[in-house]
C-alpha cells in the first residue's frame, strides 16, 4: 500500500507537499483502514489549489516503471514549476508493504528524463544512483548481479533496467513494487471522454468493454440502482456492437431504438466510465485516484458509489471531490478527508485542535472554516 507520497517543484507546487495517509486511531469505519493506513481518502480543496496536478504527480512513477498509458501531454505542460524552472522535479513514494517498508524517490528534469533515483527498504539503501554524477552511482550487488548499467541514458529508469532483466524472485518487495505501479490507475470524471493513465495500455472503447464482458444486464441494474432505467440491447453494425435503448410507444405499442450514446446525459456517461473502470479494472488494481469522481453526478448517485468503493477492499481509493454531502461519518471519518490548501495537505483530524468524534458534524465543520488551519 502506499503510505506516504511527497512531490515539490511540479506544475503548481513551489514547495514540498506531503500526502500522508497514515490512520488515526478511530473505533468505527474500520473497513476504510487498511494495516494502519487510509484505504479510502476523499480530498477536498477549493478549485486550482492543485487536487488535479496531485493524482497526475502520483502517477507519474508509471511513466518510467511501468509500460502503461501514459499521462495524456496535455496535464504535462508546465511539468517543473514556473518559479523554479531550473531547479528538478522530486517525487518520494513510501509504500507498505506486509512488514516491510520500501521507499522511492526520484528526480526528473521532465517527465521523460531521470536526473537520480534512490531505492531504500527497510531503512537500507538499495540504489542510490545519479544520471551525471559518476561518483555517486551505487547500487547493491545483491540486485545488480553481472548487469552493466554504465550505458544507460536518463530515460531509460536504472531501477526498471534492473528489474527487467535479473530474475523476478531475485528481490520480492521490488516485485512487489512493480505489480503496485503497474495496477495503479488515474482517471477523470468529466465531460472529456476516457481520459486516464496507468493499468492498461490503448485499450477497448466503453461499449465494446460491455459487450466482451456480457454485462449488459448488470449495467441496466447498475443503472437502475442510480434512478436510470433503460431496456438496452447490443446490434452489431458492420461487425462492431452498437449499445442501443429501447423504449415502447404509448400508442401503438411498437418498439423504438437510440443508440444509448445518444442518449446519454454527461451524468450518465459519468456513471457509465465508473462501471467500465468497474468491469475492466477493479479485480486487479492497487490504486485508483479518481478526479472529480462525482461531476456531473447526483449527490445520491455520489453516495452510492462512495459506499460501493468503500467495500472494495482489495486497491486504495483517492477521490477528489467538491461534495460536501460526503462529509459524514456515516459514510468516512476524519483521517479519510483531506483537505488541500497552498502547498499542504491534511486530514481533517490533524486539522483542527479539536478532538472529533464519530458524531460530529464533519460537512458544518468544514464550511465554518474549522480545517483551513
Amino acid at each position: 500500500m502506499l503510505k506516504r507520497f511527497e512531490v515539490e517543484n511540479f506544475k503548481g507546487f513551489d514547495q514540498k507537499v506531503i500526502f500522508d495517509l497514515c490512520a488515526r486511531d478511530y473505533s468505527f469505519n474500520n473497513h476504510l483502514i487498511k494495516n494502519g493506513i487510509v484505504n479510502k481518502a476523499i480530498l477536498y480543496g477549493k478549485n486550482g489549489i492543485g487536487k488535479s496536478s496531485l493524482g497526475i504527480a502520483l502517477l507519474d512513477i508509471t511513466s518510467h516503471l511501468t509500460d502503461k498509458e501514459r499521462m495524456p501531454a496535455i496535464y504535462l505542460a508546465n511539468y517543473r514549476n514556473l518559479t523554479n524552472p531550473n531547479k528538478p522535479v522530486f517525487f518520494k513514494y513510501v509504500f507498505q508493504f506486509g512488514n516491510d517498508e520500501l521507499v522511492y524517490e526520484y528526480q526528473k528534469s521532465e517527465s521523460d528524463y531521470l536526473i537520480s533515483e534512490y531505492l531504500e527498504i527497510n531503512h537500507t539503501c538499495i540504489i542510490d544512483y545519479s544520471y551525471f554524477d559518476s561518483n555517486k552511482q551505487f547500487i547493491d550487488k545483491s540486485i545488480l548481479g553481472s548487469l552493466n548499467v554504465e550505458l544507460l541514458d536518463n530515460k531509460l529508469s536504472v531501477l526498471k533496467y534492473i528489474y527487467r532483466n535479473t530474475p523476478t524472485n531475485a528481490n520480492p518487495l521490488i516485485t512487489q513494487l512493480f505489480q503496485f505501479c503497474d495496477n495503479m490507475l488515474w482517471y477523470r470524471s468529466l465531460s472529456e471522454g476516457n481520459v486516464y493513465s496507468g493499468f492498461t495500455n490503448g485499450g477497448t472503447s466503453m461499449v465494446q468493454a460491455l459487450y466482451e464482458k456480457g454485462k449488459i444486464h448488470e449495467f441496466e441494474a447498475f443503472l437502475r440502482e442510480n434512478g436510470l432505467d433503460y431496456t438496452l440491447r447490443f446490434e452489431l453494425v458492420n461487425g462492431s456492437p452498437v449499445l442501443f435503448a429501447y423504449f415502447t410507444d404509448k400508442n401503438t405499442a411498437e418498439q423504438n431504438k437510440a443508440p444509448f450514446i445518444s442518449l446519454a446525459s454527461t451524468g450518465t456517461m459519468a456513471l457509465f466510465l465508473f462501471y467500465f473502470w468497474q468491469i475492466t479494472s477493479f479485480d486487479k488494481l492497487s490504486l485508483i485516484f479518481i478526479d472529480e469522481f462525482d461531476a456531473f453526478l447526483h449527490y445520491e448517485a455520489a453516495e452510492k458509489l462512495a459506499v460501493a468503493l468503500g467495500k472494495m477492499m482489495n486497491f486504495q481509493t483517492i477521490l477528489t471531490t467538491h461534495n460536501t454531502n460526503l462529509m459524514t461519518n456515516k459514510l468516512t471519518r476524519p483521517d479519510c478527508c483531506y483537505i488541500m490548501t497552498k502547498n499542504k495537505i491534511t486530514s481533517f483530524a490533524n486539522a483542527t485542535e479539536r478532538e472529533l468524534r464519530e458524531g460530529h458534524n464533519l460537512e458544518k465543520l468544514y464550511i465554518s472554516g474549522e480545517f483551513n488551519g
